[in-house]
């Protein structure tokens, strides 16, 4: 079954109902009625270009709307899309096509071709039956770029197949009040693996899904006239969130799920938001190649700093040593992962798939420990871990302890060299009040050794992250060396 046939049958069954919500200026809100029409009208104009079934589709379209509706018709006609920001410079992928809303960023492409909003017009016929291709449920739909954290983003392949077994799944593995949810704000971008689920998700069940308008102000309005009753964010995202609902001491939330994800969520911001916003906030660790590996509500993770859930059903979790050596309860590790619902390798990249794909196992380069109850705790990434002149750590050991600080929102700790050329921690902070230094070095000192104790703290309006919400590395190295007045 094509992923894009539930959506249409939706389509016919509820046309007056909302089906997408974007605030603002553009189409802002858009019928079921009206994406059907969108859909067959633009399935005929790329029909016309002469795209084959199995062609690699770009799409870069800020338009959440008419991308959307883009990304259906090209999947209904058995091509895979990417979805790209309006600044991507490169894919790391031969794409066959790119449908852009702009003269297009990137280096190197196939064809290129500009959409705007006349591609929607026209009588809204559907397709003759022998246009479209037969789908086999194997047939690659949708490609996701990976994060990018070691600045080699990755390209993730998933079949309708498999689509449709990872959005099955949020039926439970999310609890029976998000089941219950129909309409849905996701602040994840589509370009996401999450993201690009939550939208297939709320448009095949007849909801509602909700995307960022151009300011907060019409995007409360939104949620507040449609009684919006999920949010979808990462760490980030919900961070900025809480500002705004802060400056509105007035505003009574009436969201009944938050759903947390592409981050481990901390201690402080875990409290903050089922205080301020929703008391019903879960926790979800899950990566591109895997998807949702272990869930759990927010008041069970109270008080296990850097637990992140626990393993879901159809996944097995083991925490290993560098020779694949299986270790025991809350001994830390190397985290792998093996999952029905993960793919086997990159698209087209088999060198890069050697490296985290191995005897059926994925290995997201985490950290971590896993207990006797099945509950998983991140200690740290592979890669980022601070080298001090031979003494190791990872920035997250220290970040924990700089978020237990009164007043301390969030912290991101990188590294540069010293006049010897060993490298020292520093500290960028983000703080609710003025920073006493003084008094965050005392608290460090009491919880790090003294190698592994920021050298000197810096106050900072925000921390870099990428679009899936997790810390930006390359990006904080680039601010913290500013801050050090070394350059980028």
């Amino acid at each position: 079954m094509n992923i894009v046939d539930p959506i249409l049958f939706q389509c016919r069954r509820q046309p007056p109902a909302a089906a997408i919500c974007v605030p603002g200026p553009g189409i802002g809100l858009i019928s079921y009625r009206r994406l059907e029409q969108f859909v067959h009208n633009i399935s005929r104009r790329v029909a016309s270009l002469g795209l084959t079934p199995g062609s690699v589709v770009a799409i870069q379209i800020d338009d959440l709307i008419l991308h959307a509706a883009v990304l259906l018709a090209l999947t209904r006609l058995g091509m895979s899309t990417i979805s790209l920001r309006q600044d991507s410079a490169s894919v790391p992928i031969k794409i066959d096509a790119l449908i852009a809303a702009a003269k297009p960023t990137l280096a190197e492409t196939g064809k290129v071709v500009l959409a705007d909003l006349s591609w929607t017009e026209g009588d809204g016929r559907p397709l003759e039956p022998h246009r479209l291709p037969r789908t086999d449920e194997n047939d690659i739909c949708r490609i996701i770029l990976t994060s990018g954290t070691t600045n080699e983003p990755k390209a993730v392949a998933l079949s309708h197949r498999l689509v449709a077994a990872r959005i099955n799944r949020h039926l439970s593995v999310f609890g029976n009040r998000f089941a219950n949810c129909q309409r849905i704000y996701s602040d994840v971008p589509i370009s996401s693996s999450l993201g690009f689920q939550s939208l297939i998700y709320g448009l095949c069940r007849g909801g509602t899904i909700f995307f960022p308008g151009d300011s907060f102000a019409s995007t409360l309005r939104a949620i507040e006239e449609y009684k919006v009753e999920c949010l979808l964010g990462s760490p980030g995202g919900f961070e900025n969130l809480l500002r705004w609902f802060d400056a509105l001491p007035a505003y009574q939330s009436n969201i009944e799920v938050l759903l947390c994800a592409g981050d481990v969520l901390s201690e402080s911001l875990s409290q903050r938001l089922r205080a301020r916003i929703c008391s019903h906030l879960i926790s979800v660790y899950g990566s591109t190649e895997a998807s949702m590996s272990a869930t759990a509500h927010g008041h069970e993770l109270s008080g296990k700093p850097r637990a992140v859930g626990f393993v879901t059903p159809g996944v097995a979790i083991q925490v290993v040593d560098g020779s694949g050596t299986i270790l025991g309860p809350d001994q830390e590790g190397y985290i792998r992962i093996l999952s029905e619902f993960a793919v086997d390798s990159y698209f087209r990249n088999p060198e890069a798939s050697a490296k985290v794909f191995r005897g059926g196992w994925f290995y997201p380069a985490d950290l971590g420990v896993l207990s006797a109850e099945n509950l998983l705790t991140v200690t740290g990434r592979e890669q980022t871990v601070l080298n001090l002149g031979g003494d190791k750590i990872s920035p997250e050991a220290v970040e924990l302890v700089l978020s237990q600080f009164k007043g301390v929102i969030e912290a991101a700790a990188f590294s540069a060299p010293n006049a010897y050329g060993n490298n020292e921690v520093y500290a960028l902070v983000v703080s609710q009040e003025r920073l006493e230094e003084q008094k965050l070095r005392a608290h460090c000192e009491n919880r790090l050794s003294r190698t592994f104790v920021p050298v000197k703290f810096f106050a900072t309006e925000a921390i870099p992250h990428n679009e899936m919400g997790k810390i930006d590395r390359r990006r904080l190295q680039e601010l913290g060396l500013r801050a050090l007045g070394r350059g980028a």
